[in-house]
C-alpha cells in the first residue's frame, strides 16, 4: 500500500476547521488548485516537523470552518488524478 500524499484531517474538539496534511513537493500546486476552485487557506500554511512520502516536510493546510468535507474530499481525488496524468 502506497503512503497517501494528501490527508483531510476533519475538525476535531481542539481544532475547530478542517485542514490538509500535504507532502511538501505537491503543497504549491495543491494550493493553486484549491485556490482554482475558490478555496482559500483560512491561515498561511504551515510547515510541521514530520516528514512526507516524497521525505519532505508535510505542510498543514486549514481550510474555513464548516467547509463540506465530502467536497474536500473529492477535490483531493481530482487533484491527484490531474497530477498523475
Amino acid at each position: 500500500m502506497q503512503p497517501q500524499k494528501i490527508i483531510l484531517i476533519p475538525p476535531t474538539h481542539e481544532q475547530s476547521t478542517p485542514s490538509f496534511h500535504v507532502e511538501g513537493s505537491l503543497a504549491g500546486a495543491f494550493l493553486d488548485f484549491l485556490s482554482s476552485k475558490g478555496i482559500t487557506a483560512w491561515q498561511p500554511p504551515e510547515v510541521m516537523g514530520k516528514r512526507g512520502p516524497d521525505h519532505q516536510p508535510i505542510v498543514e493546510i486549514e481550510i474555513e470552518a464548516n467547509t463540506s468535507e465530502e467536497m474536500l474530499e473529492g477535490l483531493i481525488e481530482e487533484f491527484l488524478t490531474k497530477e498523475s496524468a
